[in-house]
């Protein structure tokens, strides 16, 4: 079924997508070091953080449709980076597809441990975003106590990085 996606929840889901990406590039040229050490507070390293975060991701879209895009990795096995920002592409396509075939409002249904769960699909579109900025903002905090430069990754670096998604008019203030 092809649905005509909210423009704003569209641009909440690239986004997520973009805001993965440009992190993962940033930490692809990190040291090792940075990226095993335990993050105070946080889910675990930078290299479990993203695990994680794309695990979750996929699993959002398995709560849909039952099934979700399968890594060309074995998560076991240690993944590089790079390797996750693949599929990061990967389960972003996967979102956004979603999002074209799925209305926000449609039922989702679990069961677990004999109990029942129902709530509307727009819960995990709305969980993807803030898991994401959730664990970003984990990674970042600690690269920048360590020195780390990094762009800006929230809404106004994607304004920047995107002006023509959102009619951008230069002028003077």
């Amino acid at each position: 079924m092809e649905t005509q996606p909210e423009p704003t929840l569209v641009e909440f889901v690239l986004y997520n997508r973009w805001a993965n990406q440009q992190l993962l590039a940033i930490c692809m040229n990190l040291d090792e070091s940075l990226l095993t050490a335990g993050i105070p507070g946080a889910y675990g390293s930078i290299r479990e953080t993203f695990g994680h975060l794309l695990r979750a991701e996929a699993g959002f879209l398995k709560r849909i449709h039952g099934t979700f895009p399968q890594p060309a990795f074995q998560w076991e096995e240690g993944p590089s980076l790079a390797q996750m920002a693949t599929y990061a592409a990967q389960v972003g396509e996967a979102f956004m597809d979603t999002l074209q075939r799925v209305p926000p409002t449609q039922n989702v249904h679990e069961e677990e441990n004999g109990l029942t769960f129902d709530y509307q699909a727009r819960q995990l579109f709305m969980s993807v975003v803030y898991h994401g900025i959730a664990h970003r903002t984990d990674i970042t905090t600690f690269l920048n106590g360590r020195g780390v430069a990094l762009p800006e990754l929230d809404v106004w670096g994607y304004l920047s990085a995107y002006p023509e998604r959102f009619e951008v008019k230069k002028g003077g203030w």
